[in-house]
């Protein structure tokens, strides 16, 4: 069963050392915070250096046939996002449609979004034009 909360996030600006993206949360369970017209209000600024790439497993298996086929995995990492953020390497804005926060006053969807980012990233290996969580 659905919660009824998530965000979007889509990427706006990317250059040789950075990529920002606008984003806008919504939670339907408060009339307030419904978003139904998609507005996407907060920023997340993050340094390229934050990309970090994935463990890549190669081996030779045998097929069926007989012949032998290389055989590339793509291994996805832990990223310690949340050190990025203290280290200023991630810059964010909340959302106007911001209903919580963590300790340090960052919008949670920021979290979650940035989570299924790096998560993206490392299994396709190219940055992502449009990311969301829904739950």
């Amino acid at each position: 069963m659905s919660r009824g909360i998530g965000a979007v996030a889509v990427k706006v600006l990317e250059d040789d050392s950075t990529v920002m993206y606008l984003y806008g949360g919504y939670n339907l369970n408060e009339n307030k915070y419904k978003n139904y017209e998609h507005i996407y209000d907060g920023e997340i600024v993050i340094d390229k250096q934050c990309f970090i790439e994935p463990e890549i497993h190669e081996k030779i298996k045998k097929m069926p046939s007989g012949r032998k086929k290389l055989i590339t995995k793509r291994i996805p990492v832990s990223v310690d996002y949340p050190k990025m953020i203290e280290s200023d390497l991630i810059k964010t804005t909340n959302c106007s449609n911001c209903w919580k926060t963590f300790d340090n006053g960052m919008d949670v969807m920021i979290g979650y979004l940035l989570f299924w980012l790096f998560q993206k990233y490392q299994e396709d290996g190219t940055i992502p034009e449009k990311m969301s969580y829904d739950v």
